[in-house]
Protein backbone atom coordinates (compact mmCIF):
# COMPACT_ATOMS: atom_id res chain seq x y z
CA UNK A 1 0.00 0.00 0.00
CA UNK A 2 2.79 2.42 0.87
CA UNK A 3 5.38 1.35 -1.70
CA UNK A 4 5.74 2.91 -5.14
CA UNK A 5 5.77 -0.36 -7.09
CA UNK A 6 5.09 -1.09 -10.76
CA UNK A 7 1.32 -1.14 -10.23
CA UNK A 8 1.35 2.30 -8.58
CA UNK A 9 3.72 3.60 -11.25
CA UNK A 10 1.28 2.52 -13.98
CA UNK A 11 -1.64 4.04 -12.08
CA UNK A 12 0.25 7.31 -11.64
CA UNK A 13 0.84 7.52 -15.38
CA UNK A 14 -2.88 7.00 -16.07
CA UNK A 15 -3.87 9.59 -13.45
CA UNK A 16 -1.48 12.19 -14.87
CA UNK A 17 -2.66 11.43 -18.39
CA UNK A 18 -6.32 11.85 -17.39
CA UNK A 19 -5.57 15.06 -15.48
CA UNK A 20 -3.73 16.65 -18.41
CA UNK A 21 -6.42 15.68 -20.93
CA UNK A 22 -9.15 17.02 -18.64
CA UNK A 23 -7.32 20.33 -18.12
CA UNK A 24 -6.54 20.87 -21.79
CA UNK A 25 -9.96 20.17 -23.27
CA UNK A 26 -13.04 22.38 -23.12
CA UNK A 27 -14.70 21.48 -19.82
CA UNK A 28 -17.91 19.46 -20.12
CA UNK A 29 -20.89 20.92 -18.30
CA UNK A 30 -22.19 17.48 -17.22
CA UNK A 31 -24.82 17.25 -14.50
CA UNK A 32 -26.32 15.07 -11.76
CA UNK A 33 -27.47 11.52 -12.41
CA UNK A 34 -30.14 9.74 -10.40
CA UNK A 35 -29.18 7.23 -7.70
CA UNK A 36 -30.60 4.42 -9.84
CA UNK A 37 -28.51 5.46 -12.85
CA UNK A 38 -25.34 5.65 -10.78
CA UNK A 39 -25.91 2.33 -9.04
CA UNK A 40 -26.65 0.67 -12.37
CA UNK A 41 -23.31 1.84 -13.76
CA UNK A 42 -21.12 1.59 -10.66
CA UNK A 43 -22.63 -0.98 -8.32
CA UNK A 44 -20.85 -1.44 -4.98
CA UNK A 45 -17.60 0.48 -4.60
CA UNK A 46 -16.64 -1.12 -1.27
CA UNK A 47 -15.84 -4.79 -1.82
CA UNK A 48 -13.97 -7.52 0.04
CA UNK A 49 -11.13 -7.59 -2.50
CA UNK A 50 -11.25 -3.92 -3.42
CA UNK A 51 -11.66 -2.43 -6.88
CA UNK A 52 -8.02 -1.67 -7.50
CA UNK A 53 -6.63 1.67 -8.58
CA UNK A 54 -7.18 1.34 -12.33
CA UNK A 55 -10.79 0.17 -11.96
CA UNK A 56 -11.50 2.98 -9.49
CA UNK A 57 -10.03 5.53 -11.92
CA UNK A 58 -12.09 4.07 -14.76
CA UNK A 59 -15.31 4.37 -12.73
CA UNK A 60 -14.44 7.92 -11.76
CA UNK A 61 -13.53 8.98 -15.30
CA UNK A 62 -16.49 7.45 -17.11
CA UNK A 63 -19.26 7.69 -14.50
CA UNK A 64 -18.66 9.65 -11.29
CA UNK A 65 -16.98 12.69 -12.84
CA UNK A 66 -19.66 12.85 -15.52
CA UNK A 67 -22.34 12.90 -12.83
CA UNK A 68 -20.92 16.13 -11.40
CA UNK A 69 -21.26 19.65 -12.79
CA UNK A 70 -17.91 21.04 -13.94
CA UNK A 71 -17.27 24.22 -11.95
CA UNK A 72 -14.78 25.44 -14.56
CA UNK A 73 -17.39 25.48 -17.33
CA UNK A 74 -17.93 29.02 -18.71
CA UNK A 75 -21.70 28.66 -18.26
CA UNK A 76 -21.41 27.58 -14.62
CA UNK A 77 -22.70 30.76 -12.98
CA UNK A 78 -24.99 29.53 -10.18
CA UNK A 79 -22.48 29.04 -7.36
CA UNK A 80 -18.81 29.71 -6.66
CA UNK A 81 -17.57 26.77 -4.58
CA UNK A 82 -14.02 26.83 -5.95
CA UNK A 83 -11.53 28.82 -8.01
CA UNK A 84 -10.96 26.39 -10.88
CA UNK A 85 -8.10 27.98 -12.78
CA UNK A 86 -5.67 25.62 -14.44
CA UNK A 87 -2.86 26.68 -12.11
CA UNK A 88 -4.99 26.17 -8.99
CA UNK A 89 -6.07 22.72 -10.14
CA UNK A 90 -2.51 21.68 -10.93
CA UNK A 91 -1.29 22.84 -7.53
CA UNK A 92 -3.99 20.78 -5.83
CA UNK A 93 -2.15 17.82 -7.34
CA UNK A 94 1.20 19.17 -6.13
CA UNK A 95 -0.04 19.81 -2.59
CA UNK A 96 -1.74 16.41 -2.39
CA UNK A 97 1.40 14.62 -3.57
CA UNK A 98 3.49 16.49 -0.99
CA UNK A 99 1.50 15.10 1.97
CA UNK A 100 1.43 18.42 3.82
CA UNK A 101 -0.26 19.32 7.08
CA UNK A 102 -0.57 23.06 7.57
CA UNK A 103 -2.27 23.13 10.96
CA UNK A 104 0.78 24.28 12.91
CA UNK A 105 4.19 25.87 12.35
CA UNK A 106 5.88 22.79 13.84
CA UNK A 107 4.50 20.45 11.19
CA UNK A 108 4.03 22.78 8.25
CA UNK A 109 6.17 25.91 8.57
CA UNK A 110 6.53 26.31 4.81
CA UNK A 111 2.79 25.98 4.17
CA UNK A 112 1.89 28.34 7.02
CA UNK A 113 4.46 30.87 5.79
CA UNK A 114 2.95 30.80 2.29
CA UNK A 115 -0.57 31.06 3.74
CA UNK A 116 0.40 34.10 5.78
CA UNK A 117 1.94 35.74 2.72
CA UNK A 118 -1.33 35.29 0.80
CA UNK A 119 -3.35 36.56 3.76
CA UNK A 120 -1.15 39.64 4.04
CA UNK A 121 -1.71 40.37 0.34
CA UNK A 122 -5.50 40.02 0.70
CA UNK A 123 -5.48 42.18 3.83
CA UNK A 124 -3.58 44.91 2.03
CA UNK A 125 -6.04 44.80 -0.88
CA UNK A 126 -8.90 45.28 1.60
CA UNK A 127 -6.93 48.06 3.35
CA UNK A 128 -6.97 46.20 6.65
CA UNK A 129 -4.42 47.25 9.32
CA UNK A 130 -1.01 45.61 9.49
CA UNK A 131 -2.09 43.83 12.68
CA UNK A 132 -4.79 41.86 10.84
CA UNK A 133 -4.49 38.12 10.35
CA UNK A 134 -6.54 35.12 9.38
CA UNK A 135 -6.64 31.58 8.12
CA UNK A 136 -7.87 29.88 4.96
CA UNK A 137 -10.76 27.43 5.37
CA UNK A 138 -12.65 25.19 2.96
CA UNK A 139 -15.42 27.67 2.16
CA UNK A 140 -17.76 30.42 3.26
CA UNK A 141 -19.83 28.20 5.54
CA UNK A 142 -16.83 27.16 7.64
CA UNK A 143 -15.51 30.73 7.46
CA UNK A 144 -18.73 32.16 8.87
CA UNK A 145 -18.87 29.55 11.63
CA UNK A 146 -15.22 30.17 12.60
CA UNK A 147 -15.71 33.95 12.71
CA UNK A 148 -18.90 33.75 14.78
CA UNK A 149 -17.35 31.34 17.28
CA UNK A 150 -14.49 33.84 17.68
CA UNK A 151 -17.03 36.62 18.15
CA UNK A 152 -18.87 34.78 20.91
CA UNK A 153 -15.61 33.88 22.63
CA UNK A 154 -14.69 37.56 22.68
CA UNK A 155 -18.11 38.60 23.98
CA UNK A 156 -18.10 36.08 26.82
CA UNK A 157 -15.09 37.81 28.33
CA UNK A 158 -16.72 41.25 28.10
CA UNK A 159 -20.31 40.48 29.11
CA UNK A 160 -20.54 37.88 31.90
CA UNK A 161 -23.93 36.62 33.04
CA UNK A 162 -25.62 36.59 29.64
CA UNK A 163 -28.27 33.87 29.44
CA UNK A 164 -28.74 33.81 25.68
CA UNK A 165 -26.42 34.91 22.89
CA UNK A 166 -27.78 36.36 19.65
CA UNK A 167 -26.54 37.01 16.09
CA UNK A 168 -28.07 39.92 14.17
CA UNK A 169 -28.34 39.34 10.41
CA UNK A 170 -30.66 40.28 7.58
CA UNK A 171 -33.18 38.05 5.85
CA UNK A 172 -30.83 38.02 2.84
CA UNK A 173 -27.86 36.64 4.80
CA UNK A 174 -26.43 33.35 3.59
CA UNK A 175 -28.10 30.21 4.95
CA UNK A 176 -24.83 29.27 6.65
CA UNK A 177 -25.46 32.00 9.24
CA UNK A 178 -28.56 30.15 10.45
CA UNK A 179 -26.64 26.87 10.28
CA UNK A 180 -23.82 28.35 12.37
CA UNK A 181 -26.35 29.61 14.92
CA UNK A 182 -27.85 26.12 15.18
CA UNK A 183 -24.41 24.55 15.70
CA UNK A 184 -23.52 27.18 18.32
CA UNK A 185 -26.96 27.03 20.00
CA UNK A 186 -27.55 30.77 19.70
CA UNK A 187 -30.45 32.84 18.40
CA UNK A 188 -30.70 34.87 15.19
CA UNK A 189 -32.27 38.33 15.25
CA UNK A 190 -33.51 38.97 11.70
CA UNK A 191 -33.04 42.57 10.62
CA UNK A 192 -35.60 43.84 8.06
CA UNK A 193 -34.14 45.07 4.79
CA UNK A 194 -35.07 48.11 2.71
CA UNK A 195 -36.89 47.99 -0.63
CA UNK A 196 -33.61 47.06 -2.32
CA UNK A 197 -33.12 44.13 0.10
CA UNK A 198 -30.19 45.91 1.79
CA UNK A 199 -29.59 45.89 5.53
CA UNK A 200 -29.24 49.51 6.68
CA UNK A 201 -27.37 50.79 9.73
CA UNK A 202 -30.32 52.76 11.12
CA UNK A 203 -32.69 49.78 10.95
CA UNK A 204 -30.07 47.49 12.46
CA UNK A 205 -29.55 49.88 15.38
CA UNK A 206 -33.29 50.17 16.00
CA UNK A 207 -33.87 46.40 15.97
CA UNK A 208 -30.90 45.61 18.23
CA UNK A 209 -31.80 48.29 20.77
CA UNK A 210 -35.43 47.16 20.78
CA UNK A 211 -34.38 43.54 21.28
CA UNK A 212 -32.03 44.35 24.16
CA UNK A 213 -34.73 46.42 25.86
CA UNK A 214 -37.23 43.56 25.61
CA UNK A 215 -34.66 40.88 26.56
CA UNK A 216 -32.27 42.34 29.17
CA UNK A 217 -30.57 38.99 29.86
CA UNK A 218 -29.87 38.36 26.16
CA UNK A 219 -27.00 39.89 24.20
CA UNK A 220 -26.31 40.43 20.50
CA UNK A 221 -22.65 39.43 20.21
CA UNK A 222 -22.25 39.75 16.43
CA UNK A 223 -23.75 41.68 13.55
CA UNK A 224 -23.42 40.01 10.16
CA UNK A 225 -23.48 42.15 7.02
CA UNK A 226 -23.15 40.76 3.52
CA UNK A 227 -20.82 42.02 0.79
CA UNK A 228 -22.60 40.38 -2.13
CA UNK A 229 -25.50 38.04 -1.38
CA UNK A 230 -25.57 34.72 -3.25
CA UNK A 231 -29.01 35.24 -4.77
CA UNK A 232 -28.87 38.85 -5.97
CA UNK A 233 -25.33 40.12 -5.28
CA UNK A 234 -26.67 42.65 -2.77
CA UNK A 235 -24.16 44.64 -0.71
CA UNK A 236 -25.45 45.85 2.64
CA UNK A 237 -24.82 49.29 4.13
CA UNK A 238 -21.39 48.15 5.31
CA UNK A 239 -20.24 51.50 6.68
CA UNK A 240 -23.50 52.28 8.48
CA UNK A 241 -23.85 48.81 10.00
CA UNK A 242 -20.21 48.85 11.06
CA UNK A 243 -20.64 52.18 12.80
CA UNK A 244 -23.62 51.07 14.89
CA UNK A 245 -21.84 47.83 15.80
CA UNK A 246 -18.78 49.77 16.94
CA UNK A 247 -20.89 52.16 19.01
CA UNK A 248 -22.47 49.22 20.86
CA UNK A 249 -19.32 47.16 21.31
CA UNK A 250 -20.62 44.39 19.05
CA UNK A 251 -18.38 42.23 16.87
CA UNK A 252 -18.85 43.18 13.22
CA UNK A 253 -18.61 40.34 10.71
CA UNK A 254 -18.83 40.86 6.95
CA UNK A 255 -19.63 37.78 4.88
CA UNK A 256 -17.72 38.46 1.68
CA UNK A 257 -17.43 34.87 0.46
CA UNK A 258 -19.48 35.44 -2.67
Amino acid sequence: MHEFDEEIDALAAKILEYSLIRLKKDPPLDGPWSYEELYSEVGETITAKGLGGEKALDIFKHVLAQACISTDHPRYLAFIPSAPTESATLFDLVVGASALYGGSWLEGAGAVFAENQALRWLSDLAQFPSSSGGVFVQGGTVGNLSALVAARHSARGKFPGVKRWVIAASSQAHSSIKSAADVMDVEVLTIPTDRNEKMQGSTTAFEIDKYHLANPDHRVFAVVATAGSTNLGIIDDLKGVGQIASERGIWYHIDGAY
